[in-house]
């Protein structure tokens, strides 16, 4: 029936615009998540996981990371004050905090991007953790 195809037509109109809309929001995370590696490799941060540009498509955009000679905790409360939230902590996976080496008590920081995020958003947490390394 004409009515069958025309709903058929639809649903697969539909299905590829919504495959394009979540390679674009990916690709869009993707090029946030080397943003962020730049920003904090700018700032000497130890990141764990995932870091060579050649496998961003293997994580998604939330990276855990420390700051030398920073507590987790400090550089927390510290980007709380320029209304900048993250986590800090053990993350729920104590076992992985003891394998990458990590005291379970303080943990990395976690930083997690979506695709409303800007790249101005990125620049600006590297200023303020900029500002943090400078103080320590």
């Amino acid at each position: 029936s004409t009515a069958g195809n025309n709903a058929a037509a639809k649903s697969e109109s539909r299905r590829s615009a919504l495959r394009l809309a979540f390679e674009a929001i990916r690709a869009y995370e993707e090029s946030l998540s080397l943003e962020m590696l730049q920003v904090l490799n700018d700032c000497g941060a130890v990141v764990y996981g995932v870091i060579e540009k050649e496998r961003m498509s293997q994580r998604v955009p939330t990276l855990c990371f420390n700051l030398p000679n920073v507590s987790p905790a400090r550089v927390t409360e510290e980007l709380a004050k320029q209304n900048i939230g993250v986590r800090d902590g053990h993350m729920y996976t104590p076992r992985l905090m003891k394998r990458l080496g990590l005291r379970v008590e303080t943990g990395a920081v976690r930083a997690s991007l979506v695709h409303y995020n800007t790249v101005e958003e990125v620049r600006r947490f590297g200023r303020v953790l900029a500002e943090i390394t400078k103080s320590c």
